[in-house]
């Protein structure tokens, strides 16, 4: 089989083999990565979150990795491989109703070694009506409009007696453009916004890395065609103010399901009972893709969990990524895990995004306040014999919402938890690596919990008063110097359990009536003291913590709780007693960092002096 790197263009092209395949899809991928930041700022429907280019992006890098990797491979291994991992690297609606479309024609042309412009024509068109089944209410006017009206084309052209494929794809890529220019017409809200859909304008740039290969052979692959050659990559202004959210649910929610003998139709019906809206499923016989709009996604995963295995989960915080797009422009943008205790109201005052952490109990795996809420967390641990797990956000989380802030501003700097507590730094930076590192800061905080969240509140400060990166990544270290952390452990049978402490530790509290008080240390968490007996615990701890912080300094502070929210107020209250020139204070449920090995009953205060 010729090799992709020796293949002319010939004058007549009657039979795709699969190193010519092979290379048409690595030309396409390339060109909807190269268009992913324009893409973003023209997505306006379903709901105008900014994220279409980034979805389809992720949806591509596995299709172009996949096809680098095949040697020697003909039509239908290529579209085989291509459309499995297609199916596992989807993201939203877009990328799923894309990778349905490569699983179309991989089940069309599955035992075919080379296809003939009939047998290609006739694969498309059922690649279309798969893409068109895999949604519960499919609206013309997005990318189902300009794939079906792409394989129309080509059905056409056949009919009329064009074998030539290059002629016959060439024909059917002008009638995918001139569908792509309808569909304005076609949905009111793009009109209103002044674009064209970004599905479609995803799906119309694939085929024109296609085309590309076709005309130029390997140069297309060696070069990035350039963000703006085609027409439809020109728009200047979106009109935003025009454009109603077209989903009433807050998540977009994502997972693979993983089994043998799928039914896609089976997969819709039990969803079906569920209030969602924007429902994909996508896949074959032994992998399926879900994606939905909820504002339970714990609710999806369990359903589905009934079916088959589920993983691959996530939900997007639809209102977060609609409000990032709407929010005046900002030269640097923070980013953080959700082992940082950030007050929710000061993570939207300052535009912060946080990546939630992974918790898992036992087989269940929850996503940190999104699936799993910190009072529910408590609440489980208190009945679950299962010793609870917590793991950093893998790098694709990270790297998702990278790509997402990086779509609207120049440079982030991502805050995160201490990497001797957890491998979320590495993963953070791996992340940057593969999203454009020279764009990207990772900062180690070396703390956690309510410190974490001071820090990375430091960093948003410095960026939305309009420092650059530098001075951004430059702010949060030097708050690092002035922040601690501090936590009141009532319980030490949860560090137990968790593997964090011996079970002697336990048993000598327990003889000796000790609660144990621990804080942050160069990076660690580790026991500094502990209080005997029960008797206004949480002043003899606010008295403690004041002997460990600069004398009369003015600070502010972050006190989480542990399912212990009237002492947590106490707390804070005392703390204002002892500490004169205390600012501000904020109260929250603190998250996994700590939560999980201190339990219920625990209280952690985060200190910041100036």
């Amino acid at each position: 089989m010729q090799a992709v790197a020796d293949w002319p263009i010939p004058i007549v092209f009657e039979r795709l083999s699969g190193a010519r395949l092979k290379g048409a899809l690595i030309a396409g991928a390339g060109r909807v990565l190269s268009r992913r930041d324009d893409l973003n700022r023209i997505n306006v429907f379903p709901v105008p979150d900014g994220d279409t280019g980034t979805n389809l992006a992720f949806t591509m890098l596995a299709v172009l990795k996949t096809a680098r990797r095949l040697r020697g491979a003909d039509v239908g291994t290529v579209l085989g491989r291509v459309a499995r991992e297609a199916i596992d690297g989807a993201r939203g609606n877009s990328g799923a109703i894309l990778a349905q479309f490569f699983q179309g024609l991989a089940e069309a042309l599955g035992r075919c070694t080379e296809v003939n412009a009939r047998e290609l024509a006739d694969a498309a068109g059922g690649a279309a009506r798969a893409a068109r089944a895999c949604l519960a209410d499919p609206r013309e006017g997005t990318m189902l409009s300009v794939i079906s009206d792409f394989a129309t084309e080509m059905a056409g052209q056949v009919e009329a007696g064009v074998a030539d494929l290059r002629e016959l794809f060439t024909r059917a890529l002008v009638r995918a453009r001139q569908s792509l220019a309808n569909t304005p017409n076609q949905l009111p809200v793009l009109r209103a916004a002044g674009v064209v859909d970004a599905g479609a304008a995803g799906f119309v740039d694939f085929l024109e890395g296609v085309q590309d290969f076709i005309e130029h052979g390997r140069s297309a692959l060696r070069v990035a065609p350039d963000a703006h050659d085609s027409d439809h990559g020109e728009h200047d202004e979106v009109h935003l103010e025009a454009v109603e959210n077209a989903s009433i649910y807050r998540y977009c929610s994502e997972c693979v399901l993983t089994g043998q003998d799928l039914d896609l139709t089976r997969v819709r019906a039990a969803l079906s009972a569920l209030a969602l809206d924007s429902l994909v499923v996508a896949g074959g016989r032994d992998r399926v893709r879900v994606h939905a709009h909820i504002d339970r996604p714990i609710q999806l995963f369990e359903t589905l969990a009934a079916l088959a295995s589920v993983t691959q989960r996530k939900a997007d915080d639809i209102q977060a990524q609609t409000k990032l797009r709407a929010a005046p422009f900002q030269r640097v943008r923070v980013v953080t895990d959700s082992a940082g205790d950030v007050p929710a109201s000061e993570a939207e005052r300052l535009g912060i995004t946080v990546v939630p952490v992974r918790i898992n109990f036992g087989d269940d795996d929850y996503l940190d306040r999104i699936t799993l809420s910190p009072r529910e967390m408590y609440a489980r641990l208190r009945v679950d014999p299962t010793p609870p797990r917590t793991s950093q956000p893998p790098p694709g989380d990270f790297r998702r919402a990278f790509d997402l802030v990086l779509a609207h501003c120049e440079r982030l700097v991502s805050v995160e938890l201490s990497s001797r507590l957890s491998g979320t730094f590495q993963a953070a930076q791996t992340a940057a690596r593969e999203s454009g590192r020279e764009r990207i800061e990772v900062v180690d905080t070396r703390n956690a919990a309510s410190g974490q969240g001071l820090i990375t509140m430091v960093a948003a400060e410095c960026a939305a008063a309009g420092g650059d990166a530098a001075a951004v990544a430059a702010a949060a270290r030097e708050a690092m110097t002035r922040t601690r952390t501090f936590a009141l452990i009532r319980d030490l049978r949860y560090g137990v359990k968790g593997g964090r402490l011996p079970k002697a530790a336990e048993t000598i509290a327990r003889w000796f009536g000790l609660t144990v008080l621990i804080a942050d240390k160069q990076g660690l968490v580790r026991p500094f003291s502990a209080l005997i007996g029960k008797h206004r615990l949480i002043e003899r701890f606010a008295a403690v913590v004041a002997r460990r912080i600069p004398e009369h300094s003015s600070c502010r502070a972050v006190v989480g709780h542990c399912d212990a929210g009237d002492d947590a107020a106490r707390l804070a209250a005392v703390l204002r007693e002892v500490f004169p020139k205390l600012g501000k204070v904020w109260v929250v449920e603190t998250g996994p960092a700590i939560g999980v090995h201190a339990g219920p009953g625990s209280l952690v205060i985060g200190l910041q002096w100036r």
